[in-house]
């Protein structure tokens, strides 16, 4: 599955007084145009990839310390307008926009907008990942976004380890999701942001929230079907809640979480049986695959499930292939 597209740039590929601005040029593509100003003009070394997904923009920069300033006159060299959302992994910076301003550190996720003047200052050399929402997109979802545009949530615990999470997962595995289903994806991201920023006026129990986040509960617990200790209470671990809230989220689908942890790896060891590509692995091996510990616990499992055997099912798809 392929990116829309994708660029990305190193500044060692240019001589030493060409990189700091040589980064200024490809700021100007990825994150609109700042004015920078660093005290390493003799060489200056940055990474930056950004990889365009529908409408949103996924950035990952590395950068030796820097300052930035937007301008009103900077704004209006762009007619694009989105709200950034960031968070790093390496490194700190001063972040000003409006009357708000925060110090964005690792663990924490701040939010910036395109379309007004804003400063930030590095004094170390970070990791920054970002994700570039249009703007009104973000407008429509997240009221009165644009108070919360140079402030930070703590992206450790609460509603913000929750996103933080999810960011994290966005941009390791996006390529991963089918492309019809990743404007879901975008848009829980975008619910999670109304969440985390504004739990004060966010309801917490409106059903949109729910379901963003069991949307980003189930997306783990299909990642991790092949642990075998994936259960309930390290699931809700996974996301510094209770167990109780847990299974608060799975009530409205009539089935504990328990359950749809059992039945998904059911299904997935269910497609492994059916796939030709597998025919060399026996039914233990599958199971063992998909989280089960115990072959005759799966195959009992897997009969109540589908009325018919493991092995009755995969000797009744190969009698079936043509190729077989």
């Amino acid at each position: 599955m392929k990116i829309i597209e994708e660029e990305s740039w190193q500044s060692a590929s240019l001589p030493p007084t060409r990189q700091l601005p040589g980064f200024q040029e490809v700021l100007d593509r990825t994150h609109f145009h700042w004015d920078l100003k660093s005290d390493l003009n003799d060489r200056y070394i940055a990474e930056v990839r950004r990889r365009a997904v529908n409408d949103y923009m996924l950035t990952h920069i590395v950068a030796d310390p820097v300052t930035g300033f937007r301008s009103m006159d900077d704004v209006k060299k762009s007619n694009d307008a989105y709200f950034c959302l960031l968070f790093f992994t390496q490194g700190e910076c001063l972040l000003e926009q409006g009357a708000n301003e925060t110090v964005v550190t690792n663990g924490k996720i701040a939010i910036w907008d395109s379309t007004r003047p804003a400063k930030f200052q590095n004094t170390s050399r970070l990791t920054q990942y970002s994700i570039l929402i249009p703007r009104d997109n973000a407008k429509i979802m997240i009221p009165g976004i644009e108070d919360m545009c140079g402030l930070s949530v703590d992206g450790t615990k609460g509603l913000g380890s929750i996103l933080h999470s999810h960011l994290v997962q966005i941009h390791q595995a996006i390529e991963l999701v089918e492309p019809e289903d990743r404007p879901a994806v975008l848009r829980a991201t975008v619910e999670l942001v109304a969440a985390a920023f504004k739990p004060e006026s966010a309801n917490r129990s409106s059903t949109a929230f729910r379901q963003a986040v069991l949307n980003r509960v189930q997306e783990y617990i299909v990642a991790n079907l092949g642990e075998p200790d994936l259960s309930p209470a390290t699931v809700a671990a996974a996301f510094k809640f209770s167990p109780r809230y847990l299974h608060r989220l799975f009530e409205e689908s009539d089935e504990s979480a328990g359950s749809w942890i059992r039945k998904r790896r059911l299904h997935a060891a269910k497609a492994d049986l059916g796939d030709a590509g597998n025919s060399r692995l026996s039914v233990t091996q599958i199971a063992m695959r998909r989280g089960f510990a115990d072959a005759s616990h799966f195959s009992h499992a897997f009969r109540k499930e589908f009325g018919q055997s493991p092995r009755q099912f995969k000797q009744s798809c190969r009698s079936s292939d043509p190729r077989a």
